[in-house]
Parts: structure tokens; C-alpha cells; sequence
């Protein structure tokens, strides 16, 4: 029965995600031209390597995706539209952790889907994406996605605003997208950018997914993904301490 119930709260924060076309265009037609534009800009920059600057910008572009992913689902978790159903769910005999935990697999697997098309998309027109890898890059940032859907639901908990948690998480994922070098890469700035940069855990992602691209390592997957899930877990959890179902109704 509460399987049951569950399943109908997620089928409900699907379809509602499925049904926006503000987060449908952002998580899909966006990332798509970003990559594009700054792939064509670039392209005299990176000419005559064996990196061409719409291969870089192609996998930084769907990192910083998956990055912004906490955004959606923060947007999937507060947005006004939302807060008559957690309503509902409030009064019913479920479980009030329903309604977070059924946001983060809800935005989980509608972004990893867009992720998987976006992806699809790029090696259609001959961006490099992994080639016969391209199955553990993806994998790779699934895991990352996850920790991302769970962030943006935490902040949803701790600040019990939409508004604010959105202006936070924007602040911190672009801070983080430029240290990570998402937009252009730190390593010739010198021994203190490369320091900064090395604090950002988008450096780490972006490192993993080139390696498992260009080196055929796939020594840092495993352990990317295990603290990738552990985070999940340690953000869910933060979500249960601080979750009061009255504040978001």
C-alpha cells in the first residue's frame, strides 16, 4: 500500500516535470546550444589538436548540466504549481518523507533521461562522447546527477524558500563550473589557479570523464561513483533532519 502510494506520488512529480517546458528546454535544447555556440567560438583555439573545442565543450557542457540539475530540482520540489499536492500528501496516511524523497527520483530520472539524449545527440554529430566508453560516461555522470538532485532538495529543506535556495545553488554551481574549468581550462594560469581549481569537485568529475575518454582509465570510476552515492545518501539524510512538511504548503 505505501509502495503503491509512493509510486503515485512519483509518477505525479514526473509527468509534472515532463509537462514544463521551461525545465524540458532548459535540461535538453539549452545544453545543446551552449554547446554549439562556445564550440564554434573556440574553435581557433583548440584548431589542430587532438581535442577539437566542440569535443571539450560537448562533455563540460553536460557536466555543467548535471551540475545545474539541483536547480531543477529545487524548481520540482517548491515551485508554487507544486504546493497544493504536498498538501494533499501531508494529510494523507503516507509518510511525510514521500514528498522529498519522491522529488529527487522524479528529477533523478528525468534528467538522467535528458542526459542520455543530450549525449546521444552530440555523438550523432561526431562529438566526442566515449566512443565505445561513452557507456561509462554516462555512468559516471548519473552518479554525479544524483548527488546534484539531492542537493537541490536539501537546500529546498534548510532554506524553505524556492527563491532562495535557487539564488544559492546558482551562485555556488557557476563559482563552481568556472574553478572546475567548465568554460576554459586553469591549467596555464599558473600554480595558484590550478590549486583553486583543484578544490572544486567539478574538476574531479570533468578529470574522470577525459580519462575514461582519452586515457581508457577507468581507475577513477568506481571511486567516483561511491562518493558520489555516499554524498546522495549524506544529503538525504540532511533532508530528513531538517524537512517540516508544514513549511511547504
Amino acid at each position: 500500500m505505501r509502495l503503491r502510494g509512493f509510486y503515485a506520488i512519483f509518477r505525479r512529480d514526473l509527468l509534472n516535470l515532463l509537462l514544463s517546458p521551461i525545465l524540458v528546454s532548459v535540461n535538453t535544447i539549452f545544453p545543446l546550444l551552449l554547446v554549439l555556440v562556445l564550440g564554434y567560438i573556440g574553435s581557433g583555439i583548440y584548431a589542430g589538436g587532438e581535442v577539437s573545442s566542440y569535443d571539450y565543450y560537448g562533455i563540460t557542457i553536460m557536466i555543467f548540466m548535471v551540475l545545474n540539475v539541483s536547480i531543477t530540482a529545487a524548481n520540482s520540489f517548491m515551485e508554487r504549481s507544486i504546493r497544493p499536492s504536498n498538501l494533499r500528501i501531508l494529510y494523507a496516511p503516507l509518510p511525510g518523507s514521500y514528498i522529498y524523497l519522491s522529488k529527487i527520483a522524479a528529477t533523478f530520472v528525468f534528467t538522467t533521461a535528458c542526459l542520455c539524449l543530450i549525449a546521444g545527440v552530440l555523438a550523432v554529430c561526431g562529438i566526442g562522447i566515449g566512443g565505445a566508453n561513452m557507456g561509462y560516461v554516462l555512468l559516471l555522470l548519473i552518479g554525479f546527477n544524483l548527488f546534484s538532485c539531492s542537493l537541490g532538495i536539501l537546500f529546498c529543506c534548510i532554506f524553505k524558500s524556492e527563491e532562495l535556495a535557487n539564488k544559492l545553488l546558482s551562485i555556488i554551481n557557476n563559482v563552481s563550473a568556472l574553478a572546475g574549468g567548465l568554460f576554459f581550462p586553469w591549467d596555464g594560469l599558473g600554480k595558484v589557479a590550478e590549486t583553486i581549481s583543484g578544490l572544486s569537485p567539478v574538476k574531479w568529475v570533468a578529470e574522470g570523464v577525459f580519462r575514461i575518454i582519452y586515457d581508457y582509465d577507468l581507475g577513477i570510476l568506481l571511486p567516483t561513483l561511491a562518493i558520489c552515492l555516499a554524498g546522495s545518501l549524506v544529503l538525504a539524510w540532511g533532508c530528513k533532519l531538517s524537512f517540516r512538511a508544514e513549511d511547504y504548503v
